[in-house]
């Protein structure tokens, strides 16, 4: 086992990242290696770090190759979470002191880019929680593999060896692309989930928008998008919402 710490594992310890997959790979002696970040990494990054190349024009590629990403699941807190106002910097964790991304963006940006999900504590939740907790990570990510699981424990061949990651499909394809794009996945209605799309050639009135912003809109899970407002007609803004808060 190798601790990297003090850092971040895609910005400040890229290089330390680089220098221990690629030693520990020429060693020959390992089948798999698992990367674990901590519960406030961004998944994009750490999988886009083997396609960096060094200053020789080296990268991880040549030595090593993702082959599932997994994301962790609280059973028990997700949906509280998911609906929470809280930064990290509210619960303590952050990736430093400019770090002000809030808890309930990361946790849809990490299950979005999963190829496996384990929705751990399973054991502590009431059949209604579990369906709604599987049903809010399938209208977030239609095409990943969904384990249940208790204290953690999951059969290796579901998470190694499985062959999943595709770089360019993970980070182009979240659920809501999928929409974008109208490959809209029915099973997530199964679950009580609808989703649509808006689509306008007419700029949006900024005060209705801005108003918008500052509500909460009961039983939305997700949405993204690009803005366009009507009093700047030669800007564009990205719009992003989670739980029941709007940000831009």
């Amino acid at each position: 086992m190798v601790e990297m710490s003090n850092g971040c594992i895609c910005c400040s310890l890229r290089e330390d990242l680089l220098i221990e997959v690629r030693k520990l790979a020429e060693e020959g002696r390992f089948d798999y290696l698992l990367i674990e970040s901590t519960g406030i990494g961004e998944p994009m990054p750490v999988a886009a770090t083997f396609d960096f190349e060094d200053e020789e024009g080296q990268s991880l590629n040549s030595v090593a190759k993702i082959d599932t990403m997994v994301t962790v699941v609280d059973a028990l807190n997700l949906l509280a979470d998911f609906n929470s106002q809280d930064l990290l910097a509210h619960r303590g964790q952050t990736a430093g002191d400019e770090d002000n991304r809030s808890l309930a963006n990361l946790l849809a940006e990490q299950i979005e880019f999963a190829d496996v999900i384990v929705v751990n504590k399973i054991d502590l939740v009431s059949g209604v929680q579990k369906q709604a907790v599987i049903s809010a990570i399938k209208a977030l990510n239609p095409v990943a593999e969904i384990i249940e699981a208790t204290q953690g424990n999951v059969q290796l061949k579901k998470i190694l060896g499985t062959g999943k990651f595709d770089l360019e499909q993970a980070s182009a394809m979240p659920g809501w692309a999928r929409e974008l794009e109208g490959k809209h996945t029915p099973e997530t209605e199964e679950y009580g989930i609808e989703s649509f799309v808006l689509r306008s050639r007419e700029p949006l009135h900024p005060q209705r928008f801005a108003e918008l912003m500052d509500s909460d809109i009961p039983g939305l899970l997700r949405a993204k998008g690009y803005v366009w407002l009507a009093s700047r007609p030669s800007w564009g803004g990205e719009f992003l919402s989670r739980g029941a808060r709007e940000h831009a």
